[in-house]
């Protein structure tokens, strides 16, 4: 179908792609158009008929292009233009009848039903009661042509590959059974029977073969939202909770919807009952245009599966590449709609939109695959975008005829959807489809044509024979042999008759020599006869003979046979039994190296574990190790340094005790002697290593004889008290940028000792990390109280530097430790004297105080530790 305008550029496009179409025969699109006859008499029309295939389109006055200045009539042309008075039985021999013969021998066919809502789609599809549509008249006709010719139920099988499997009459038999024993006697009819036609007004169609079995199956489905339903799916009725469906490309890249239901129908009825199951659940609704308006697209596919019959003429060959399988798919789109005009809203909305955006993408792709038909391209058509497209891509790339049947509303007020309609029509009549190639299958293996017919009349002619009343029959066969024409009518009714004796004696003649000749060609060919069946006796018997001496050898070779099944069993089973331990083997095998990876990997994880521990270790106390050997150094040179001063005082001992041996006439300075003698023993005995020695009194190391010269000495000895130079402020004071963390309730210390940290922030609780992770702060001091077991104060400063973390946030790494320790000023002397006593003498780096301090362990060597004492 084109307009007046289009006629020149069809032609030029035509001739332009001349050579791309050469290669392929193609036919175009057969586009119809089918007015809708007027519902009120004081309508007005913006379409009018002008011929069998030409409509004019006038736009009204109160239509959008109108109002645009655009009051031009448009022309189109299409393949056939019904009038509203049409009946179905005339559209359907136009449009559908040839569709219904190429299904028959093997084509594929597709019809579309396209237009706006309310336009006669579903009237011209369907139909209504006692007026059947395309759909129930393509039914009828199929039954009624292939009749006669139908396969038995389940010998086709769906393989839900959108391919058939072959199963032989005993399999089918057996699921036929199945069938029966699954029916229900009280199962809803779901068919109208409204739509079955009287046999009077069916017409069978051309094209059938009568060496093939036919099968149909019937599948039916919608399209709603852009998604796909199976519309007979196992389920209730009236259910519309129907799964979704998927569009897949099979084997032979055919497109069909994965896991549709196809039920094998044998008569029309069963047709419409499945087509009535299927009508229930399709999704419709009341618009504005329409008070049953199709929501979504439904597609009723017909399949035909056929195959040939074998040489003899009876069974279905059990081969399914010999299968012939074609379909029909008839298509109701549902109808284009505006909103302004439905004014839907929500569900029908959104349905309009899908509906609208599908049409859309169809007319979308006729447009690509006309542009690649004009310009000999192969760009890629968009098929994917809607199913509706996706499912029937391989029609529009040369797998079928394609038909559509553009129904039209002339009222004025579609003019604005009509317009866009006739459009869309127009290009869909420009693009071509190849022809389908039909291949015969029986040909091509060799089959020869009417072996189902012979088969008929060998069997009525044997039927015939075999029955008792035909033993006495006397067959006439014909006429085997003629000896000439039959005699001529002569009459000798007087004397001048002697030219007709003449005649008489000649056929006469000619008969008898022709009747001699038949006897010696009858002699040739019984002599003939004979030696054939002399020659055939003689092949009998050599053939008897070698098939007795086949027959020997094949009963030994079937000995043989079984003595070799019989070891080839025995050895199946060893090897069965070998294959079993050798699997049990192979996973114990498995598991002990699945074990002993295991357990490598654990001892290298432990060794790697081990390195890394000793790195740390090494990292961590090397420096400790350093000073442990500092220590080691100073405590040997202490040892040497006290041993001189041991020789040193004993020497001064032997001296003192000489001269104490020499006054031993006064016997008052004795105790004293042995006192020094004791006080140097318990001296020499209380030192030990790394303390810090006493010096001796001073009435032990001169010689006097009173007490009170004895203090006299001492005092003079001691001489002027000088400033101890451990009394001096805390280290702790050094530094800058201090956050001092105390709690609320801290003893005052009271003493000179005290450390005084300037530049400090005094805080009681860490609330912010912004209290350290500052530019300001860059040292931190944690102070706690304890009360030791004598009741003294013992005050620990924990010092650290604070440093900076990636996150934004801050650490504090601690490196030293200070105890500050007040003792009682009424303390006892023996605790301090043995207080003094324990006190160890630490490296310089540590301050000594009036107390003593625990000696350095390798857990605290880095810290320093101060012990103030008051």
């Amino acid at each position: 179908m084109m307009s007046a305008k289009s006629k020149q550029r069809l032609n030029e496009m035509r001739a332009r792609s001349k050579q791309n179409l050469a290669s392929t025969d193609r036919d175009p699109v057969h586009v119809y158009c089918r007015l809708r006859p007027t519902q009120r008499e004081n309508d007005d029309y913006c379409i009018k008929m002008i011929s069998s295939n030409t409509v004019l389109l006038t736009p009204p006055s109160t239509s959008l292009g109108y109002r645009n200045e655009c009051t031009k009539s448009m022309k189109y042309t299409f393949k056939e233009v019904f009038p509203p008075e049409t009946t179905q039985q005339e559209v359907f021999d136009k449009v559908a009848s040839p569709l219904v013969e190429g299904l028959i021998k093997g084509k594929n066919g597709l019809l579309f039903t396209y237009g706006v809502t309310g336009s006669g789609k579903t009237f011209t599809m369907t139909g209504e009661p006692r007026n059947c549509g395309i759909l129930p008249r393509c039914l009828n006709i199929i039954f009624k042509t292939i009749n006669d010719f139908q396969a038995h139920k389940y010998v086709f099988k769906p393989d839900k590959m959108n391919m058939f499997d072959v199963q032989s009459e005993a399999e089918a038999m057996l699921e036929r059974q199945q069938e029966l024993h699954k029916f229900k006697s009280g199962k809803k009819n779901n068919s109208n029977p409204d739509l079955a036609m009287s046999s009077t007004d069916i017409t069978k169609v051309d094209g059938v073969n009568e060496d093939n079995q036919y099968a149909v199956f019937v599948s039916y489905v919608e399209i709603y939202n852009n998604s796909v339903f199976d519309l007979l799916e196992d389920g209730p009725p009236l259910s519309r909770n129907l799964p979704v469906k998927i569009i897949r490309e099979d084997a032979a890249r055919n497109m069909y919807v994965h896991g549709v239901t196809e039920i094998e129908i044998k008569s029309a009825e069963e047709a419409f009952d499945a087509f009535y199951l299927g009508l229930k659940r399709k999704r419709m609704a009341h618009t504005n245009l329409n008070a049953e308006s199709s929501r979504s697209h439904s597609v009723f596919t017909i399949r035909l599966v056929q195959a040939p019959v074998d040489e003899m003429g009876e069974a279905v060959i059990q081969n399914k590449k010999f299968l012939k399988i074609s379909q029909l798919s008839l298509v109701d789109l549902a109808g284009s709609e505006r909103t302004n005009r439905t004014k839907n809203t929500g569900q029908r909305l959104r349905e309009a939109g899908n509906i609208n955006k599908s049409l859309m993408t169809l007319r979308t792709c006729l447009e690509a695959l006309r542009e690649n038909q004009i310009n000999g391209t192969n760009n890629m058509v968009p098929y994917r975008e809607s199913k509706i497209t996706h499912l029937f891509k391989n029609f529009f790339e040369g797998e079928g005829q394609v038909r559509m049947v553009v129904c039209v509303n002339p009222r004025a007020e579609d003019y604005d959807e009509n317009i866009q309609v006739m459009r869309f029509a127009e290009m869909a009549a420009e693009v071509e489809v190849a022809k389908p190639q039909i291949t015969d299958v029986a040909a091509a293996i060799g089959l020869m044509s009417g072996r189902r017919k012979a088969n008929r009349l060998f069997n009525t002619a044997r039927d015939n024979i075999m029955r008792p009343e035909a033993k006495d029959l006397e067959l006439d066969l014909g006429l085997v042999y003629s000896l000439g024409p039959d005699f001529p009518s002569l009459e000798l009714n007087s004397s001048q008759a002697a030219h007709t004796i003449k005649e008489l004696m000649a056929h006469l003649e000619m008969r008898i020599s022709r009747r001699e000749t038949l006897k010696r060609s009858k002699a040739i060919k019984d002599e003939k006869l004979r030696s054939l069946i002399l020659d055939i006796e003689k092949d009998s018997l050599d053939v008897r003979s070698e098939n007795m001496s086949l027959k020997g050898q094949l009963s030994s070779a079937e000995r043989r046979i079984r003595a070799l099944e019989e070891r080839l069993v025995s050895a199946e089973n060893s090897s069965l039994s070998f294959q079993k331990k050798l699997n049990e083997m192979t996973e114990y095998t498995s598991s002990l190296k699945r074990e002993l990876q295991e357990k490598d990997l654990l001892l290298n994880q432990n060794k790697l574990d081990k390195e890394k521990q000793k790195k740390i270790l090494e990292k961590k106390y090397k420096h400790k190790i350093a000073a442990e050997h500092e220590k080691a150094k100073e405590i040997n040179s202490e040892k040497e340094r006290l041993r001189n001063a041991m020789e040193d005082n004993e020497n001064r001992l032997r001296i003192i005790a000489e001269a104490l041996q020499e006054r031993g006439d006064h016997g008052e300075v004795m105790p004293k002697v042995v006192m020094g003698d004791m006080c140097a023993q318990t001296s020499a005995r209380d030192f030990t290593p790394g303390s810090t020695p006493r010096a001796l009194p001073a009435h032990m190391l001169t010689p006097f004889s009173s007490a009170q010269h004895t203090r006299d000495t001492a005092s003079s000895r001691r001489g002027v008290a000088i400033a101890n130079p451990r009394h001096r402020r805390s280290l702790s004071a050094e530094g800058r940028g201090w956050i001092e963390h105390a709690p609320n309730k801290l003893v005052p210390m009271g003493t000179v000792l005290k450390p005084v940290m300037g530049n400090s922030k005094h805080v009681n609780k860490l609330t912010n990390v912004k209290d350290i992770a500052n530019s300001k702060t860059s040292k931190y001091c944690l102070i706690s109280q304890e009360q030791d077991t004598d009741g003294e104060l013992e005050t620990k400063l924990y010092k650290g530097d604070v440093v900076p973390t990636c996150g934004g946030g801050a650490q504090v790494i601690f490196n030293d430790v200070e105890m500050l320790k007040q003792f009682s000023p009424t303390r006892e002397s023996n605790s301090l004297h043995l207080s003094s006593n324990n006190c160890a003498r630490h490296s310089s780096k540590r301050r000594d105080t009036g107390g003593c301090s625990p000696p350095p362990t390798p857990s605290n060597t880095s810290k320093k530790q101060r012990v103030d004492d008051d």
